[in-house]
């Protein structure tokens, strides 16, 4: 028995105002990133769950994608 996995989707980005991005796949939110005040970009899964703090936005970005591929995509990381 063989397992088939889906390809991977890209992941599309949208900025919702000044220092707020939401990431979503297919059609799946999969979380969102919020700059502090100190500009650090803090990213949280897609329950709302700080994932961390990130100096830089791509950092960040990558962080929200890397969760959600672990988390089963419909499932949360532990």
């Amino acid at each position: 028995m063989s397992i088939v996995l889906p390809p991977r989707t890209e992941v599309t980005w949208a900025k919702v105002e000044d220092g707020f991005y939401v990431g979503s796949s297919g059609g799946e939110f999969r979380g969102y990133i919020d700059e502090d005040p100190s500009g650090l970009f803090v990213a949280s899964n897609m329950f709302s769950r700080v994932i961390g703090e990130f100096a830089a936005l791509s950092d960040a970005m990558r962080a929200v994608d890397t969760a959600h591929e672990q988390s089963g995509v419909h499932g949360e990381v532990n």
